[in-house]
């Protein structure tokens, strides 16, 4: 090969060859970069996912500090309804209100002072006192009574409705803290689904970034390999074309006028044909 062949033939390797790895090195470091873009941004969507969920528990666990007071009134409140179900108003007797402190007090001044208006008239001893007594003391029996009937009925119905009210108490927190939770678990599943698909699509973003340099640094080399082949094509024809020239300086086939091309390389030149020769020659004398 000739030198200016050999020349172009290594300038062309050497900048295909520098060219396809810079390019490959290029594709590579573009899809490192895309890859840790795509991981920042799934480390970011994983941390707001973590965040929210971590938001999301707290405020469920919130909520259920709040109701806690609630569900133990319910819980107190159904104890007490069910055993006031379970034991039924009873109505008082007699000998019970009889023991009452009020009963006492009124049928003690009562009979004093029947008593004493008895003394006072003489009749102490009398069968009307006697009557007297007797109908006084029925009449407040039947007064007493019927205020403590009232008394125990109203206080069973009190405690009643207080249990009852605790009750529906309970229920109500119980009912609120149910659409709180459902609606912690919808929000935690949302937060799983978005999250994971966001993480879903960073990561085909670094798989496609990866895959993404794999083929520019296929092609770079490639187009390597390409130029390098060129170039060694093109030092062979400039060789080849150099192989025309005649040694130690002698003219090109290409530059004598009337040279024939179709001598084979390196052959002498012919020297010019004689145009006189193999021609009659002209006689000197005429002969009639």
């Amino acid at each position: 090969m000739s030198i200016t062949g050999t020349i172009a033939a290594v300038a062309g390797i050497a900048s295909s060859v520098g060219g396809g790895i810079m390019q490959g090195n290029a594709a590579q470091a573009g899809a490192a970069a895309q890859v840790s873009k795509a991981q920042q941004a799934q480390q970011l969507e994983q941390q707001n996912q973590q965040a929210g969920v971590d938001f999301q528990k707290n405020e469920w666990t919130g909520q259920q500090a709040a109701e806690a007071p609630y569900q133990q009134l319910g819980q107190t409140s159904a104890n007490a309804y069910a055993n006031l179900l379970k034991n039924p108003f009873q109505a008082p007797t007699l000998a019970q209100a009889e023991q009452t402190p009020g009963y006492q007090f009124n049928l003690q001044t009562g009979t004093q002072a029947i008593n004493e208006n008895a003394a006072a008239t003489g009749n102490l001893m009398s069968g009307n006192t006697g009557t007297a007594l007797t109908k006084f003391g029925q009449g407040l029996a039947t007064n007493t009574y019927q205020q403590a009937y009232n008394n125990a009925l109203g206080t069973y119905q009190t405690n009643l409705n207080a249990a009852g009210q605790g009750v529906n108490t309970g229920l109500s927190s119980t009912g609120q803290l149910g659409q709180y939770g459902q609606a912690a678990s919808n929000n935690l599943s949302n937060l799983y689904l978005t999250g994971g698909q966001q993480q879903a699509s960073q990561l085909n973003n670094q798989g496609a970034a990866i895959a993404a340099g794999d083929v520019g640094q296929a092609n770079a080399y490639a187009n390597m390999f390409n130029g390098v082949t060129n170039s060694v094509d093109q030092g062979l024809s400039m060789n080849a074309i150099g192989n025309y020239s005649t040694p130690s300086g002698g003219t090109t086939y290409g530059q004598q006028t009337g040279a024939n091309p179709y001598l084979p390389m390196g052959a002498p030149l012919a020297p010019p044909p004689d145009p006189y020769q193999n021609t009659q020659p002209v006689p000197t004398q005429l002969t009639f």
